[in-house]
């Protein structure tokens, strides 16, 4: 008995430690995988990282692209036939997992970033990291992807009405620098 506690604790370790599981993944997460990586950071700084989001946040855009009302014509497949159990376990299994910092924006751009972050604060925190459980965390975040989703929000492909009051002073410069100031945050 002693020796197989061993055996399984043993095993618990190295599987945390070697990084290939820090929670189980729930079925339809293997169809997650080549874009947002076995532990939800993605393949490419297109894509969204999803470790360490909120859940909240993430069962809403889930559920957003699964009935259409957020368009992505990559994720209709992969997201069309999941039930609402299936998009709640997705959304904490991938909550469950630790937030990394991408840091791949502009280094040149990130304080000019940092002066422009004052119209994001308000909702998004002081450090990329809201209070409210139904909007992202953006510290950390690949630049590339911010910066697609902030111009998505100024010509309304996105829409969301505070987005839209906070960018209608910005600009595709302006995006650039908070794109870099946000990806090179320390998620705390």
């Amino acid at each position: 008995m002693k020796n197989r506690v061993y055996r399984v604790l043993a095993a618990t370790v190295l599987t945390v430690a070697s990084g290939t599981a820090i929670a189980e993944a729930p079925g339809p997460a293997q169809s997650c995988v080549a874009c947002h990586g076995q532990q939800g950071q993605s393949a490419s700084a297109q894509w969204p990282n999803l470790a360490g989001q909120h859940a909240a946040y993430l069962a809403d855009q889930i559920t957003a692209f699964r009935d259409g009302t957020r368009e992505n014509e990559a994720m209709m497949p992969f997201v069309k036939e999941l039930s609402d159990e299936d998009i709640q376990q997705l959304a904490d299994y991938y909550a469950k997992l630790p937030l990394t910092t991408s840091a791949s924006g502009d280094p040149a751009l990130v304080e000019r970033g940092q002066g422009l972050a004052g119209y994001c604060s308000a909702c998004h925190g002081m450090r990329g990291e809201p209070v409210a459980q139904n909007w992202p965390i953006l510290a950390g975040q690949h630049a590339a992807y911010l910066e697609q989703q902030l111009k998505a929000y100024k010509s309304s492909k996105r829409v969301h009405p505070l987005m839209q009051a906070a960018l209608s002073r910005l600009g595709n410069d302006d995006f650039k620098a908070l794109a870099a100031y946000y990806s090179q945050l320390v998620p705390e």
